[in-house]
């Protein structure tokens, strides 16, 4: 879905959040090996997004993540769910992960997050994701 026309609002080595406007979607590209600072200062960035745009839909493409450290994964449980399940965000398309260890960390994560109306879904392609957000 290279195609679509989004603003780039965060662009590191280890994470690039874009908007798709017309979709009314945040995307966050996740790469690498992710520390707890890294995580933090991308899931803001994220959170922002959400709140300043009332935005419900989100794409966590995670398909160049390496490994979530121990600590970015227990924030993630911890602490940025129950920060998103205030916001209006709705639905999470996650775009899983090439590397199986890096998807045994977001299972990992996924399995542990307790949130109350936000859905989740890991799909293959971008275009899935595109698909089940808009159902």
């Amino acid at each position: 879905m290279s195609g679509l026309k989004t603003t780039t609002l965060f662009n590191e080595k280890y994470c690039e959040v874009r908007y798709d406007e017309e979709n009314k979607i945040v995307i966050a590209r996740w790469k690498g090996f992710l520390t707890l600072e890294q995580i933090t200062t991308g899931c803001k960035v994220v959170n922002d997004t959400i709140k300043n745009n009332k935005l419900t839909l989100h794409i966590s493409d995670q398909s160049l993540l390496k490994v979530l450290s121990k600590e970015a994964q227990e924030f993630l449980t911890g602490t940025w769910f129950g920060q998103v399940d205030k916001l209006v965000l709705k639905k999470i398309a996650i775009l899983v992960a090439e590397d199986i260890f890096a998807q045994a960390s977001v299972n990992k994560v996924n399995m542990l997050s307790k949130y109350n109306e936000l859905q989740m879904n890991t799909v293959q392609t971008e275009e899935q994701c595109y698909f089940w957000l808009k159902q």
